[in-house]
């Protein structure tokens, strides 16, 4: 069973002044990302919009990614959608263009039983040859795995881990402990180095995608056992954090990723493009905490 370790950024999305997918955007991106020393990418989540991209879109996407990529690092396909059968449609182009997992969010806004989204996890893991990572994300689902629930998606060999977006660090040690063999992704950049003192070991992160070598560091002070200064890094990347709170986390990264000369363009409607000021403000922060 093939383990993650390392730091993946969860793509955004670039869009050219049309509002299309710039595959110019995305090679430049993924070239940077992999200077500062990245294991992976996740292509396909929250942060790269997907649910106000097309099926095609989606697929375009990663296609492009995977080309940019060229085999270098992991690639990790978010292919969650409302449906199974749409589900398994992305999974298996994901699976014929090489990447290394799926991924995807419980089927969300119909209240499905417990029964039906480990029905769901088992369908996806089998109707494809690459492994399933579990998207664990209860703000932005609405869902709540309990640890017994996460016991049964990992009954399947082929479910391998799961990314962890939640604040619940207890449950994240448990699973931790309990399933020393699967990948478990700390999916909130803020918690990296809190989830690295319990052993996490991975981490997705929307903030990766321009501030990647911050984490990367990170890992690399805690592997030397000086954590103090690993939690200096950990306490810029949060003052960074908490200014994409204040002006909307999504947009907040591409605005610093234009801010950094790498134009992803803006969110997609109904997110609405930030004021002058508020860009002011995310420079001065990213300025004062060592991003530009």
């Amino acid at each position: 069973m093939k383990k993650f370790k390392g730091i993946f950024p969860a793509l955004v999305t670039p869009f050219d002044k049309d509002g299309e997918i710039s595959p110019e955007a995305v090679e430049k991106l993924v070239e940077n990302c992999l200077e500062k020393g990245v294991s992976g990418f996740y292509v396909g989540g929250s942060t790269g919009e997907s649910y106000l991209l097309s099926a095609e879109e989606r697929r375009r996407m990663l296609e492009l990614v995977m080309k940019a990529v060229g085999g270098r690092a992991d690639v990790i396909a978010n292919i969650g959608v409302f449906s199974t059968k749409q589900g398994i449609e992305l999974a298996k182009h994901a699976e014929s263009l090489g990447v290394s997992a799926v991924s995807s969010v419980p089927p969300f806004y119909f209240p499905f039983s417990m029964e039906e989204y480990v029905r769901y996890y088992n369908d996806l893991a089998d109707s494809v040859d690459v492994p399933v990572i579990i998207y664990n994300i209860p703000a932005m689902s609405g869902i709540t795995f309990r640890t017994e629930d996460i016991q049964r998606f990992f009954s399947n060999e082929k479910i391998i881990g799961m990314k962890h977006t939640s604040y619940d660090l207890f449950q994240l040690e448990r699973v931790l402990k309990k399933y020393p063999d699967k990948s478990i992704f700390c999916g909130h950049d803020e918690l990296f180095l809190s989830a690295s003192v319990i052993g996490v070991q991975a981490g997705i992160g929307s903030s990766f995608n321009f501030m990647a070598e911050k984490f990367v560091k990170i890992r690399k002070l805690i592997t030397e056992n000086r954590w103090q200064e690993a939690a200096v890094i950990q306490g810029e990347a949060n003052a960074v954090i908490e200014a994409f709170t204040k002006v909307g986390v999504f947009k907040g990264v591409k605005a610093a990723l234009k801010l950094q000369g790498i134009d992803c363009g803006e969110c997609r409607r109904p997110f609405a493009p930030l004021e002058e000021g508020q860009i002011q403000y995310l420079k001065e922060v990213l300025e004062k905490n060592h991003c530009l």
